[in-house]
């Protein structure tokens, strides 16, 4: 025959059963969850034994701790309780811990805790759990002295702490499912914003900070492989902190590297390498960023871009959580979808500074088209014939002009100037006023150069700077005045087979200060007489360098025969001649320069 604390009980328990039915139904459904329901949970438990106060703590794996869930008559609820996993092991062993007679094996834990129980009012904890699973425990207050001894009680205890274990176990399936769910949604959201940024610096920013976003961690950070020299670039890091560690927010990784390094970064390395994704709890790779934990994801495209990584993901209650399994796919994901957006932004990026080098190619050509004359003047008794073609079709550095000169001189100028492009044209546009202005301002052809080496070095930047020759003619006397500036050699062709070369000059053109210049050297100017059937030959190492499939080089030596055989022909005819020479000496090989070529023959 039961007792009348049991049939007093039992009553209790059937008028909270509808409640309970509810809460359960609202769990399990996914229209509540266990957090919100705890304090009603509780409150029916403690209803059902006529027990005054009590708690229900949570156990939180990662950190090692029981926290406060919901609580009744308890005024700390800010309460924590350090907890060994082997505590928790010996725990779950039991169904109902009598804390007056704590099982031996628990004797110290409970000793160590005397505060944290008496704050709790604890005289009884039921463990949660399912197998050995443990979420949590119930903490009981004294039960009262009619129910306290018997049997009955502590499996009723124990048959209200399974039902509470399964609605927590229910409550966070659904909230996993609901996180998988919501992070899916942000997946393909992210995927949604990510496509559409182009500029590849804000598109490394957003990538580290929805990576973070998207584990609620503390930090990430995203380095991309450099190709030309094999090393990991750190693109963009993020920290929740105020700073980041100066340590590694520049940090740059040699693949082809040895020797000792941190963990950390060889652990970089491996992903990059290896192309598989890494996951770091409690290690001490993690240190190296500041962190707990770590996962670094591989970034592919047509070949690994980079790593990808996100540190320190937190739970409720700022829980440091570890990384799992399912974690590392969620990243690999995140990562495919950031892959295919760097490559996208970067076939823009290539596209539209491809459409700008065209454009600058056009415009330099039309500048280049303007600085170089379209016909040759016609002097008595003289032909001139020239001819430029620029490396592969493209905007060239080589320049050739004709300038009048006062009481009735010539001036012929083949110029090469550093670089292709728009800088080329810019710089012999440059070179072609300076030196028409230079010109009419002095006879003398070394003060000539000495005075557009300074206006080219002033004007120029670094390490830009032009060869130049240039012939000063008198048709009337056949004199032919001639200086160098590191160019070429110029040389004549006398009509009975001899060559003399012009020799006499000094340094390229904007190089070097004008005051160091003198110091180095002087400009030399040389004449020389043509006669009738003499032919003059002036060209950039575009003709004389040029390689075949062989690697044999033109050369100078074919040069002075090809124009020593055709030296009846006419300035034309010589002109067409050396061009056909080399391209058919070159055949199918790249061309090696631009190329040009002039030729002035005295009747």
């Amino acid at each position: 025959m039961q007792s009348a604390s049991a049939e007093e009980t039992i009553q209790r328990l059937v008028l909270n059963l509808s409640e309970l039915e509810h809460l359960g139904d609202a769990v399990v459904s996914g229209r509540g969850n266990f957090s919100a329901s705890s304090q009603a949970y509780l409150r029916i438990v403690l209803d059902t034994l006529s027990v005054t106060d009590g708690a229900i703590l949570r156990f939180h794996p990662n950190a090692n701790e029981l926290t406060i869930e919901s609580s009744i008559n308890v005024d700390d609820d800010s309460l924590v309780i350090s907890v060994h996993p082997g505590e928790i092991a010996a725990m779950i062993q039991f169904p109902v811990l009598d804390l007056s007679r704590p099982p031996l094996v628990l004797e110290p834990f409970f000793d160590a805790i005397q505060p944290q129980l008496k704050r709790l009012g604890a005289h009884l904890w039921a463990p949660l759990k399912i197998g050995e699973e443990c979420f949590g425990v119930i903490s009981l207050g004294a039960l009262p002295a009619r129910i306290k001894m018997a049997s009955w009680s502590r499996k009723l205890v124990n048959v209200l702490a399974n039902y509470v274990s399964r609605q927590i176990a229910h409550s966070r399936a659904l909230e996993e499912m609901k996180t998988a769910k919501f992070q899916l949604f942000l997946l393909s959201d992210i995927a949604a914003q990510m496509g559409r940024l182009l500029d590849t610096a804000h598109l490394e920013s957003e990538i580290v900070h929805h990576a973070v976003s998207l584990f609620d961690a503390r930090g990430g950070c995203l380095l991309l492989m450099d190709a030309m020299s094999q090393r990991l670039e750190m693109k963009s890091s993020f920290v929740m902190e105020a700073e980041s560690n100066p340590e590694w927010e520049d940090l740059s990784i040699s693949l082809q590297g040895n020797g000792e390094v941190h963990p950390a970064v060889s652990l970089l390395r491996g992903v990059a390498a290896q192309g598989k994704t890494l996951i770091r709890n409690r290690e001490k790779e993690a240190e190296f960023f500041g962190a707990k934990n770590l996962m670094v994801v591989p970034i592919f495209g047509r070949e690994i871009l980079g790593v990808l990584v996100v540190y320190d993901k937190e739970e409720q209650h700022g829980v440091t959580a570890d990384f799992t399994q399912r974690d590392g796919i969620l990243l690999e994901a995140f990562a495919n979808q950031a892959g295919v957006v760097i490559e996208n932004a970067r076939l823009y990026q290539e596209a539209r500074e491809r459409r700008r080098l065209q454009t600058e190619i056009e415009e330099a050509s039309k500048i280049q088209k303007n600085l170089i004359p379209s016909t040759p003047p016609e002097i008595p008794g003289y032909e001139v014939v020239g001819l430029s073609v620029p490396h592969h079709d493209e905007v060239g550095g080589d320049y050739y002009d004709f300038i009048k000169e006062p009481d009735g001189l010539w001036g012929f100028a083949v110029a090469d100037v550093c670089g292709k492009g728009m800088q080329a044209a810019l710089l012999m546009a440059m070179l072609r006023m300076g030196l028409r202005a230079e010109v009419a301002r002095h006879n003398d052809l070394r003060s000539m150069a000495a005075a557009l080496n300074a206006l080219l070095y002033e004007g120029s930047t670094t390490d830009t700077y032009a060869t130049l020759v240039y012939a000063k003619l008198d048709p009337a006397r056949g004199m032919l005045t001639s200086i160098s500036a590191g160019h070429n050699l110029a040389m004549v062709v006398r009509r009975d087979g001899s060559v003399n070369r012009l020799e006499k000059g000094g340094l390229v053109l904007g190089m070097y200060p004008d005051d160091l210049l003198r110091q180095i050297v002087e400009y030399e100017q040389e004449t020389t007489i043509l006669s009738s059937g003499d032919t003059v030959l002036l060209y950039t190492d575009g003709i004389t360098d040029t390689l075949n499939l062989d690697d044999e080089m033109f050369g100078e030596a074919r040069l002075v025969e090809l124009v020593t055989e055709r030296r009846n022909a006419t300035a034309t005819e010589i002109c067409t001649a050396i061009y056909n020479a080399v391209q058919s000496f070159q055949g199918e090989a790249n061309p090696f320069d631009d190329l040009t070529l002039m030729v002035l023959k005295r009747k």
